[in-house]
């Protein structure tokens, strides 16, 4: 007796279910750490990896702008606004994840200087061999800032040579731990992320740039909803949490 073989169906291979795409998300050195904390634990969470990049906020909007996809984006409000109006960036999505002050940061165990007063700032910036910020040419917010604070002390032309760029802020710290740098003069949250180097203080009040930082989700994201959601988790209060650990205010 022959025996039928089964329905064609039945032969057919189990479906085999396809991993999503890790979540594509373009960050600046400020948020580095709580970005990195909390997209790990969302990870964990939901079994949903990530691929983030870093660099500096002017670096972020040419990227954005010369079409690189991303699901995410987090910047300065200001620059993340510019972004949004030129429609790269969903408006409706946009919401505030921290604030950070600009700070000076020394090496562990470094003589600390008075640095309360404008005046007191620029006796100490003038006694370094070496200072280092981010990068005012590729747009870095602090690097702009400080470009204009350095004027208005009165010592560009004195630290001529002294004065040394880093395309991120970080890698101007790094360069302190490094003793490359006898201060760096960025944000708090990428000086409390480097082993090494203690933020000694803010920049005297006169002098100080505190920066909004939003994320929004991209006009072209691939998954919009896990962007959405991963977002949320920044401004969750664990989020928040990881924000202020890194020397961020949190958002409002």
């Amino acid at each position: 007796m022959s025996i039928a073989p089964p329905p064609s169906d039945t032969l057919a291979a189990p479906a085999i279910a396809v991993a999503a795409a890790p979540l594509r998300i373009l960050g600046t050195g400020a948020c580095e750490a709580p970005l990195l904390a909390t997209a790990e634990a969302w990870a964990e969470a939901t079994g949903r990896q990530t691929d983030i990049t870093v660099v500096n906020g002017g670096r972020a909007a040419a990227l954005v702008r010369g079409g690189t996809p991303f699901d995410l984006v987090l910047n300065a409000a200001q620059t993340l606004d510019a972004l949004i109006a030129d429609g790269h960036l969903v408006a409706t999505t946009r919401a505030e994840v921290g604030r950070v002050r600009v700070g000076i940061g020394l090496r562990s165990g470094a003589p600390v200087p008075d640095l309360s007063t404008p005046e007191a700032l620029r006796d100490a910036i003038l006694a370094s061999r070496a200072i280092s910020h981010s990068d005012p040419a590729s747009g870095a917010t602090t690097g702009l800032h400080m470009v204009a604070v350095l004027e208005r002390l009165g010592v560009t032309q004195a630290m001529a040579g002294r004065i040394l760029p880093y395309p991120r802020g970080i890698q101007a710290v790094e360069a302190v731990r490094d003793g490359l740098s006898d201060m760096a003069l960025t944000q708090s949250s990428e000086i409390t992320a480097v082993p090494g180097v203690t933020l000694v203080a803010p920049l005297p009040l006169s002098l100080a740039l505190i920066t909004t930082y939003a994320g929004a989700v991209a006009a072209g994201a691939a998954d919009p909803g896990g962007a959405a959601a991963l977002l949320a988790a920044l401004r969750s209060p664990q989020g928040q949490d990881r924000f202020v650990a890194a020397g961020l205010e949190r958002a409002t």
